[in-house]
């Protein structure tokens, strides 16, 4: 039922499914929902709780050892960035509820919270700031939203942009490009670019090329004023 659950919660969101939709398509009766999960908000609050999970299992995966501070937020913002590529039912979802206005998650203030990976962050950039690698860069908070926002728009808005400038948000090789814009400028505001990257207008190769994610349904396939 969960994996019915977040099919249907992810293209058409919470107000947009029937309970009678999510049964007929788990294939169970009314029933056993409501005997597991009380109501169909307890299903979509479970389908929140498994698709979250998937992003902290990739966020809070062991970071390479002996790694320079620059390549650890690289590979931070990789991660985050190739997990956006590949699940876009983690993006749907996450759009849905933010039209929602957070109001399940207000219920269950536990299934979403970034604490762990904050703290890894703040650890990473901690220890950069007693090696005298980089100064005072300000609240982590405020980092950690510019480094998922910077990737999250390719996937969120993927399709508005297209339409908007022409680029083709869908392309590994323009995620690819986008990826490592972005890592550069993270860098940049850390004071990191210029060790890492070298002499001016040479740049360091990203590792990896993040997967070509499906076109899903839901938010990110209906337009957004703001592109």
């Amino acid at each position: 039922m969960p994996s019915a659950g977040i099919e249907l919660f992810a293209a058409h969101g919470f107000h947009g499914v029937a309970v009678d939709a999510i049964v007929a398509a788990a294939g169970c009766n009314k029933r056993m929902l409501y005997h597991y999960f009380s109501d169909k908000e307890g299903l979509y609050a479970a389908v929140l709780q498994a698709v979250y999970a998937r992003m902290e299992q990739v966020e809070m995966k062991p970071l390479p050892a002996a790694a320079t501070t620059a390549d650890v937020v690289r590979e931070m913002m990789a991660r985050h960035f190739e997990f956006l590529a590949r699940d876009s039912e983690f993006v749907n979802l996450l759009m849905w509820e933010n039209l929602n206005q957070g109001r399940v998650l207000a219920r269950y203030p536990d299934l979403l919270t970034k604490t762990p990976v904050i703290t890894r962050l703040r650890e990473v950039l901690d220890a950069a700031k007693r090696r005298g690698e980089i100064g005072d860069v300000g609240d982590v908070r405020h980092l950690l939203i510019l480094m998922m926002g910077m990737c999250f728009i390719y996937f969120a808005n993927r399709h508005t942009l297209h339409q908007a400038i022409g680029l083709d948000l869908d392309q590994p090789r323009v995620q690819a490009e986008g990826l490592a814009m972005a890592q550069r400028m993270f860098l940049a505001y850390l004071g990191l670019a210029r060790t890492e990257d070298g002499p001016a207008g040479s740049r360091k190769a990203v590792n990896r090329t993040p997967p070509a994610g499906r076109s899903p349904r839901g938010p990110t396939a209906r337009g957004h004023r703001q592109g």
